[in-house]
């Protein structure tokens, strides 16, 4: 499936694409920790997440995921990453943390992350290396090294 996946920029077209997904997605474990407020959740998702600052994953039908990576001085924030529902368990989350390692290694940048305790995410992200470094009621904090 590798071949045929492709990654780009996002683009302002993606804008409610990525939101949608963002809310199937992230919806019921924002409102077990706090509560899901549409607008809010939103505003605050566009404000914060430019679309153009996503990387999309196409595969041959569509959109299939995206991720979020924001350059910091001293690490790269991996602020989110998400794929669609149906595509799921099918090796297209580690197709995208192969290219942001890729781009760990290449800055010489550790990577962190937040996620959520009640997100199966937090497995796949262990899966992947990533070591809890601290937490808080909520979350998670973790960290990925640039270089093993």
């Amino acid at each position: 499936m590798g071949d045929s996946l492709k990654l780009r920029c996002g683009s302002p077209d993606d804008e409610d694409w990525l939101f949608q997904l963002f809310r199937t997605t992230m919806q019921n474990h924002i409102d077990a920790a706090w509560g899901w407020d549409e607008l809010l959740q939103k505003e605050g998702f566009v404000t914060s997440l430019p679309a153009i600052k996503f990387q999309v994953l196409d595969s041959p039908d569509g959109r299939a995921g995206s991720y979020h990576l924001t350059e910091k001085d001293s690490h790269l924030l991996l602020d989110i990453i998400l794929v669609e529902p149906e595509y799921q368990r099918q090796g297209l989350g580690n197709f995208m943390m192969e290219q942001i390692k890729a781009h760990s290694i290449n800055s010489n940048k550790l990577i962190q992350l937040s996620a959520l305790k009640t997100n199966p995410a937090v497995l796949f992200h262990q899966q992947s290396g990533f070591q809890q470094i601290s937490a808080d009621k909520h979350s998670l904090q973790m960290s990925w090294p640039a270089s093993i």
